[in-house]
């Protein structure tokens, strides 16, 4: 699996690397802004993941998030949100391939759960339709691994 973090923090990227490698995950790379990220999803091998800090949305809007949608229907996106997280959900695509996690929640543990359970469809479009009920569940209920 080929993940691609978002963030412009270069230090919280490191953190989730070594995160990921430790977990097994070999198959990393990172982007300090939208636009670079928009430079990989254009590339022959594009992530099948996108990890992406919520200011990077608000920074270039969701022109991010829709280009890559247009350019990659099926790559996943986790939106990683703050607490005091203001991202409207309403704009989200809804079509079962982008999810929201509380950046302060995330763990060695519990972040490759998510990436396991996202890929072998435990968070499904059938389970949680609306992007706002993904938000709802994640912010009331991430504790540790998710189990929906």
């Amino acid at each position: 699996m080929f993940i691609l973090l978002v963030d412009s923090n270069r230090f919280y990227i490191s953190v989730l690397q070594t995160m990921l490698l430790k977990a097994g995950f070999n198959s990393i790379e990172s982007a300090g802004n939208g636009m670079e990220c928009l430079i990989h999803i254009n590339r022959k091998d594009s992530p099948d993941v996108i990890i992406i800090d919520e200011s990077i949305c608000h920074v270039d809007g969701l022109d991010i998030l829709k280009n890559i949608r247009y350019a990659r229907p099926a790559t996943k996106i986790i939106i990683l949100t703050g607490a005091e997280s203001e991202i409207n959900t309403n704009n989200l695509p809804d079509n079962g391939t982008v999810f929201l996690m509380d950046k302060g929640c995330i763990t060695a543990d519990n972040l490759p759960q998510v990436l396991y359970n996202i890929f072998t469809e435990k968070i499904s479009s059938t389970k949680l339709p609306q992007a706002n009920r993904v938000f709802t569940s994640l912010r009331r209920s991430f504790t540790g691994m998710l189990n929906f």
